[in-house]
C-alpha cells in the first residue's frame, strides 16, 4: 500500500492527461446529441483524422507545426460537415436509430480509409513542446500543459457558444423539440450541419493532443472512452463531459495501479475499466452524474 500511495501523484497526472482527451471527445458526442438526438459513433475517427492529418502536413509536407495543426482541424471539420450533408441530411426523415446505425457505417468506412492512407501501426506526430516536467512525485511531458490548456479553452468556448450565441441557443432548442424549433423559424438542418462541423473539430483537437503518436486504430478506443465519459457525466451536458472524462481518466490509472502494486494482479485489466464503469452507470444512474432524470406525467 505504501508503494501505491507513493505512486499516486504519477497516477493522478497520467489520469488527468488522459481525462482531458476524453473530455474533448465526449463534448463532440454531446454537441451532436444536443442538436440532433443522434449518438455519432464515428466521433472517434475524427480524432484519428486530426492526428494523422497533422502528421501528413507537418512531417510529410514539411509545413510548420502551428499551420499543420490549424489545417488538420479545418480538414477534419470539413469531413464532419461532408458526413452530415451526404449521410445524415438525407436521413433527416428517418428514425434516430437509422441515423445512429449509419454513423457506425461511417466509422467503419473512415477507419478503412485511414488504414489505406496511413497503413503503418503508428506515426510520430511532432509534440508542441518536447521534453518533460518534474513535479513532486511525478514526471509529465510538456505536451501535458498543451493538453490541459486546449481542454480548458475548448470547454469554455463550447459553454459560451451554447449559452451566449444565437446559433448555440438554436442548437439547444433543436435538442428539446426539433418540430417546435422548426415552427419558430430555426433552420434545423443548418443546426445539424453546425453540430457535426464543431464535433469534428473538437475530435481533431483530441487527436492532436494525443500526440506524439497517431494511427488508424486510435479512433475506436477514443470513441469508446469518449462515449463512456459522456454517459458517465450525463449525455448532453457540457460539464457532464468534463466530469465523466476526469472520472474515467483517473479510474483508468488508479484502479490498475492498485491492483498491480497492492494485489499483485496484471495491468491487463486497464482496458476493462471503461466498460465496467459504463455498465455500472447505466444500471445505477442511467442519466449520468450530472444528468437529470426524466419526469413523465401520466
Amino acid at each position: 500500500m505504501v508503494d501505491f500511495l507513493r505512486n499516486c501523484p504519477q497516477y493522478l497526472a497520467n489520469g488527468l492527461a488522459n481525462g482531458c482527451i476524453y473530455i474533448l471527445v465526449a463534448m463532440g458526442f454531446n454537441i451532436i446529441y444536443n442538436s440532433t438526438g443522434i449518438i455519432n459513433f464515428a466521433q472517434g475517427e475524427f480524432s484519428m483524422f486530426g492526428g494523422l492529418f497533422a502528421y501528413a502536413l507537418a512531417v510529410s509536407a514539411g509545413l510548420s507545426l502551428p499551420l499543420a495543426v490549424l489545417l488538420a482541424i479545418a480538414a477534419t471539420g470539413l469531413i464532419g460537415a461532408c458526413m452530415e450533408r451526404l449521410m445524415i441530411y438525407p436521413l433527416r426523415r428517418a428514425s434516430v436509430l437509422t441515423a445512429i446505425i449509419a454513423t457506425i457505417g461511417a466509422s467503419i468506412f473512415f477507419k478503412s480509409l485511414g488504414r489505406v492512407l496511413w497503413p503503418n501501426e503508428a506515426y510520430k506526430v511532432p509534440e508542441f513542446t518536447p521534453g518533460n516536467i518534474s513535479l513532486p512525485g511525478a514526471t509529465v511531458p510538456r505536451q501535458f500543459l498543451w493538453v490541459l490548456g486546449l481542454t480548458v479553452i475548448s470547454v469554455l468556448l463550447v459553454y459560451v457558444f451554447f449559452s451566449r450565441t444565437r446559433a448555440g441557443r438554436a442548437m439547444r432548442a433543436c435538442s428539446v423539440n426539433r418540430q417546435a424549433a422548426c415552427l419558430v423559424g430555426i433552420d434545423v438542418s443548418r443546426m445539424s450541419f453546425y453540430s457535426f462541423l464543431l464535433a469534428a473539430a473538437l475530435g481533431s483537437v483530441a487527436g492532436l493532443a494525443n500526440a506524439p503518436y497517431a494511427s488508424y486504430s486510435i479512433g475506436l478506443d477514443l470513441g469508446v472512452k469518449g462515449f463512456t465519459a459522456a454517459v458517465v457525466g450525463g449525455l448532453g451536458n457540457t460539464f457532464g463531459a468534463v466530469t465523466g472524462g476526469l472520472v474515467l481518466g483517473l479510474l483508468e490509472e488508479l484502479i490498475p495501479g492498485f491492483l498491480t502494486v497492492v494485489m499483485g494482479i496484471s495491468t491487463g485489466y486497464k482496458g476493462a475499466v471503461a466498460s465496467i464503469l459504463l455498465i455500472m452507470v447505466l444500471l445505477l444512474r442511467p442519466q449520468g452524474i450530472l444528468g437529470k432524470g426524466m419526469v413523465e406525467k401520466v
